[in-house]
């Protein structure tokens, strides 16, 4: 009997340890599928920006450049979002690892694959434009690199380039934020962050090129070189601020409800996992449509609505309400929210 028993505890040792190796594996692809989103996401943002400024720039305008950055910004955050939260911007993963959505070590990794994606990007348009009937010299035509004083669209200064940085990112990092909140309307988060990007370049392109993305800046400043490279720590240090502050303002303004979202790890965090089961369970044993207090073996408040008309208005067609008071389609929405398992942009 006692060998028996120490055969069958080490055939569920050896299974648990199989069942480890299995989570561990899968782990890994699903952190390389989010690394790999955010290169590729990051590369396609710079060639639909950049490559519109450089290629297309004296076509389109202002106004074309800014809606070529926002409207590339749209349609990656429904594309890559739910893969790995569509970042494609180190200042953005660095305000959301200032609030606390993404784990430093997976910040870290997001912001390589980003730099990673920005560089063959400015790779891939300086080869495009060098093949134009004339050539291209990035470093006499600057690739659509950020500068400021003599390298400003409009000549401004580093104290203006500085404050514009400062603010316009932290106006991105903010949106970021609140788009994807827990309590944010579900499915708008990416027309919200698209247009804002384009907003910021329609601001600030005259007076810097529009960083508000160190990756951006640094793809093209590495291929223009001298006055780029020396002028870089601008559109580095001013968008780690204005992200910081963004972070900081929104904590203020509006904690998360207990709700940790996860990390690149993770696809959902335990706690979410587990107040799900929960909710799942308890409203298996309720009638359809009855108010909170049923479950909690409360009395109903005064003025509560009757259980039986909620579900008679559901099933008439007229949208009843959830247990949390919320109508039907809105109250039993996932905690996070697609593309949001690393803090969602």
């Amino acid at each position: 009997m006692a060998v028996k028993a120490g055969t069958a505890g080490e055939a569920g040792t050896a299974r648990e340890a199989r069942a480890d190796a299995a989570s561990s594996a899968e782990e890994n692809r699903r952190r390389v599928r989010k690394l790999a989103a955010e290169a590729i996401g990051t590369f396609l943002l710079v060639l639909g920006g950049v490559g519109t400024a450089v290629l297309a720039g004296d076509f389109m305008g202002t106004l074309g450049v800014a809606l070529a950055f926002g409207l590339t910004l749209v349609v990656l955050m429904y594309v890559i979002g739910p893969v790995s939260g569509c970042h494609v911007n180190p200042a953005v993963t660095i305000g959301l690892c200032a609030a606390k959505k993404i784990a430093p070590k997976d910040a870290v990794a997001y912001i390589v694959a980003q730099c990673v994606g920005a560089i063959v990007a400015a790779a891939a348009i300086y080869l495009i434009a060098d093949a134009g009937p004339f050539g291209y010299s990035a470093r006499m035509q600057g690739l659509g690199a950020n500068g400021y004083g003599a390298h400003s669209p409009a000549g401004f200064g580093l104290g203006g380039a500085f404050l514009a940085e400062v603010l316009l990112t932290g106006l991105l990092v903010f949106t970021c934020l609140g788009a994807t909140h827990i309590q944010a309307p579900v499915g708008f988060a990416g027309i919200a962050i698209g247009f804002v990007l384009a907003v910021c370049n329609l601001v600030s392109i005259p007076v810097d090129n529009t960083g508000v993305n160190p990756a951006r800046s640094l793809g093209p400043a590495v291929f223009a070189g001298g006055w780029a490279l020396s002028q870089l720590w601008l559109f580095i240090v001013a968008p780690i601020v204005g992200a910081l502050v963004a972070a900081a303002v929104h904590r203020v303004l509006r904690p998360e409800p207990g709700v940790r979202l996860s990390t690149a790890a993770r696809a959902l965090p335990s706690e979410s996992e587990a107040r799900i089961a929960q909710e799942t369970a308890r409203l298996l044993k309720m009638p359809v449509g009855a108010p909170r207090h049923l479950a909690d073996g409360r009395r109903a408040p005064a003025g509560a609505e009757d259980p039986a008309k909620v579900g008679a208005g559901s099933a008439a067609g007229r949208p009843g309400r959830g247990p949390d008071g919320f109508r039907d389609r809105d109250w039993n929405r996932d905690q996070d929210q697609p593309g949001d398992d690393t803090g969602g942009c």
